[in-house]
């Protein structure tokens, strides 16, 4: 199950690199809600509360949006965009959020 989680995470940051120049305008502003986050996903160690708190908004109010990022993109292209996948799988766990991976299975966004 953790494992599950710290993959679908990482898939959401992946998505939300990918989507900058190319993705659909819900992505975009998903992507601006967690900006702070990015700085963190290449190297920095501990998630900054301008990372956390925007993070944990979108967990909360709007997990349409952020299943909007989990897509069909793998970590391999985290890596290839240089991102540190370990510390993508654990940010929400960083910053004291708990992600339900299946949420976006299913047609309820709930995590």
């Amino acid at each position: 199950m953790e494992r599950m989680l710290r993959a679908v995470c990482c898939i959401a940051f992946v998505v939300l690199l990918q989507s900058v120049g190319r993705g659909s305008a819900q992505d975009s502003s998903c992507l601006n809600k967690v900006s702070a986050c990015l700085m963190y996903l290449n190297g920095s160690e501990d998630p900054p509360d301008s990372c956390c708190e925007p993070l944990k908004s979108l967990i909360e109010s709007d997990a349409e949006c952020l299943c909007s990022l989990v897509s069909n993109r793998g970590t391999r292209q985290a890596e290839n965009a240089a991102i540190n996948v370990t510390q993508a799988q654990q940010l929400p766990a960083r910053c004291g959020q708990h992600v339900n991976p299946f949420s976006c299975l299913t047609s309820k966004f709930s995590f």
